[in-house]
């Protein structure tokens, strides 16, 4: 979660045992893809008429209507398939969105319903990215969809193409020896570099990409 999502969450613990009642509301969809705007309307009016009384539909009609118009206007669904409310007329406004996926409901009470985000946020752990070819690499964590620290790793000690005039057998295996011999020391380079940055950047897991020939033997040097 980015700095902003973190003070949000710091700025609710502060609305615990309130005086007032405050009402929470998640909406997400289970599917990949994310929900266009129209959908998630629908399913907040669903969640409101299945969960709220009349008289709580009453105090929170101003909040009902701004909910709605800000999923028909600001809402962004590219990347997102949750989205969290915490509202209480003019004392407390405050939205949330996520990758991830958060089961719909719609609760009031006297604290901001956040159990169900402590409890994503706890369970999507960071994972980090390695990016590798014959010449650098590239490292970032991955944490809810963004990436949050990121590295560059160079090393031009591999040779691509070597001359040579004598096309012999014996040469080409010579050469090729040379070839794997520096890309066996630019990978040791490249596991060496990840494990500092892992440690100073804790993740969960790693995923490897590049060219098809050379991830196994990423692999095999991490």
């Amino acid at each position: 979660m980015n700095d902003k999502g973190e003070k949000i969450l710091e700025r609710l613990e502060k609305y615990k045992n309130s005086q007032f009642p405050i009402m929470s509301v998640y909406l997400g969809v289970a599917q990949r893809k994310a929900a266009p705007s129209f959908l998630m309307s629908s399913l907040f009016h669903s969640q409101v008429h299945q969960n709220l009384g009349e008289e709580e539909q009453k105090t929170f009609k101003d909040d009902i209507k701004r909910i709605d118009e800000y999923i028909k206007t600001s809402y962004d669904s590219r990347g997102n398939r949750s989205i969290v409310f915490f509202t209480a007329g003019k004392k407390l406004w405050e939205t949330l969105e996520f990758e991830f996926y958060l089961q719909p409901l719609c609760v009031v009470s006297y604290s901001p319903y956040i159990q169900p985000i402590i409890e994503a946020l706890d369970e999507y752990k960071p994972y980090l990215v390695l990016l590798a070819d014959r010449e650098k690499a590239r490292l970032f964590t991955v944490h809810l969809g963004e990436i949050e620290e990121r590295k560059d790793v160079f090393d031009a000690q591999v040779p691509q193409r070597v001359k040579h005039g004598d096309d012999t057998w014996d040469q080409q295996n010579k050469i090729n020896r040379h070839i794997e011999d520096h890309l066996h020391r630019h990978l040791k380079f490249i596991a060496r570099q990840t494990r500092e940055f892992a440690k100073k950047n804790p993740v969960n897991f790693v995923v490897v990409g590049g060219h098809k020939e050379i991830i196994p033997k990423i692999k095999k040097h991490l």
